[in-house]
């Protein structure tokens, strides 16, 4: 039991002193394996130490993706508002979609609408926004929850 006790201290002490460039390359590669919670714990743990504008918008990147696979509609939202606020030059529309498509494949269809609606706030000509919303118009089922988003956004009757 002692040696597992030491085992355990060692394990979070080496934790506690990973940079955030290691907490950004295991960040990357739990996403990679569909790990979605210990690419998020990752991302946190690079966030909470100091380092450089660029580490730190990867960190926040990851973030976003793994709450999106993750199917955490209100919490991709929001990451993505906060990146778009922070410096909307390196939010394209075509992350945008991508987040939507992200959530989409979650299961997560009525959010990816709400994001795609984020996007054409930001951008409202962007074509590729527009296109993904017009086959959201053309799939939904009858009741279902992306019908009654895009209703209530005004994108259908």
């Amino acid at each position: 039991m002692r040696r597992f006790c030491t085992f355990v201290i060692a394990l979070a002490l080496g934790a506690c002193s990973q940079t955030p460039r290691e907490s950004l390359d295991e960040a990357r590669q739990a996403l990679a394996e569909a790990r979605y919670a210990d690419a998020l714990a990752a991302a946190d743990a690079g966030l909470a130490g100091s380092t450089d504008a660029v580490t730190t918008w990867g960190l926040e990147l990851v973030k976003l993706e793994a709450l999106a696979r993750d199917g955490r509609a209100d919490e991709t939202l929001a990451q993505l508002e906060k990146l778009a606020a922070a410096r909307p030059e390196q939010v394209p529309a075509e992350q945008y979609s991508a987040s939507a498509g992200q959530l989409k494949s979650a299961g997560q269809g009525a959010a990816a609408i709400r994001v795609l609606d984020a996007g054409l706030q930001r951008f409202p000509q962007d074509q590729t926004l527009m296109g993904l919303i017009e086959e959201a118009k053309a799939a939904p089922a009858a009741g279902s929850d992306e019908l009654e988003m895009l209703r209530s956004l005004g994108y259908v009757d």
